[in-house]
């Protein structure tokens, strides 16, 4: 059965698993069966449910979050990067690298390139801004990250250079022979998680800092800490400044810099690409462990 982080609107991350693995795997997909499938994404440090049998396969984990014990309901065949490995005390050899390098095995047609650079932002990065507008302002397509996996893969092929703040979106043009730039931008992008998957690819770690862009009121954790502060100081506690904290959008100067230092990107920057061979080497590996972790899958009731 596969295990994955389920997001409400789509996130094209998580929801490579139930389109790959049902192509390529699909024994691990029987919703009536006990063993958890953990495939693609930073889900390798969350609390897993204590099925009979978890079987890990490319999924990463996070710097943060609990830590576990793996006994013998565990099976690892590979995990994202070096980093993984070594938090859960994993023989080397098991750092891969993401498994979602195998979309290359299922592919859409492409009707070739149509966008020069393209940028897709976090999955939570799209609720601060219109990332579509903003990038028509600069002649730049959006991928939205909610817009279905064939649609994205559609639009990752047709891209000539990718500008990536969501990783997956990075791991996946990777595996299509699309050059990316990592780009930082919101407090979502993190570090160690990019760093155990470039280190799999042999892939320096550079990503390229830009201010956020607020256009849209805060959400989450910022909107209850605002709310908190602006209610405390209404009823004569906090600082003084909590009574005029207000939320402040991004004015129309500063988004026109930061859209400007977007542009620049492409021209200034460094790309990145894993190298032809090492990548066809990490994809064979995978093939190889995907056909021993079918030849002995073992459903649990």
């Amino acid at each position: 059965m596969l295990y994955y982080c389920k997001t409400p609107n789509g996130n094209f991350g998580d929801d490579l698993n139930p389109w790959l693995w049902p192509q390529l795997a699909p024994e691990v997909c029987r919703e009536n069966d006990g063993t958890l499938f953990v495939g693609i994404g930073t889900i390798f440090n969350h609390k897993i449910p204590a099925a009979p049998r978890k079987v890990v396969f490319g999924a990463g984990g996070g710097n943060s979050g609990p830590q576990f014990r793996l006994d013998e309901r565990w099976k690892v065949y590979c995990v994202r990067g070096p980093l993984t490995a070594a938090r859960f005390r994993l023989d080397p050899s098991l750092a891969v690298t993401d498994s979602a390098l195998l979309v290359r095995q299922r592919l859409p047609a492409t009707e070739g390139k149509k966008f020069r650079v393209s940028f897709m932002p976090h999955l939570q990065s799209v609720a601060f801004a219109d990332w579509k507008k903003l990038c028509a302002q600069i002649g730049f397509h959006c991928i939205d990250p909610r817009a279905g996996v064939e649609h994205v893969l559609r639009e990752l092929q047709a891209t000539e250079l990718l500008l990536a703040e969501a990783m997956h979106g990075a791991i996946v043009a990777d595996a299509l022979r699309v050059p990316w730039i990592p780009v930082r931008v919101y407090g979502k992008f993190f570090a160690y998680k990019w760093q155990d998957w470039t280190q799999s690819v042999r892939v320096p770690f550079q990503p390229v800092d830009l201010p956020p862009i607020y256009e849209h009121p805060p959400l989450g954790w910022k909107k209850v800490n605002y709310f908190f502060k602006k209610n405390l100081a209404g009823v004569g506690m906090g600082p003084e400044a909590w009574n005029r904290l207000g939320y402040r959008r991004s004015s129309p100067a500063e988004i026109d810099r930061i859209l400007e230092a977007l542009q620049k990107i492409p021209g200034k920057q460094t790309t990145f690409l894993s190298d032809e061979a090492w990548l066809l080497k990490l994809e064979a590996r995978l093939l190889e462990k995907l056909a021993d972790l079918r030849a002995h899958w073992q459903p649990s009731a």
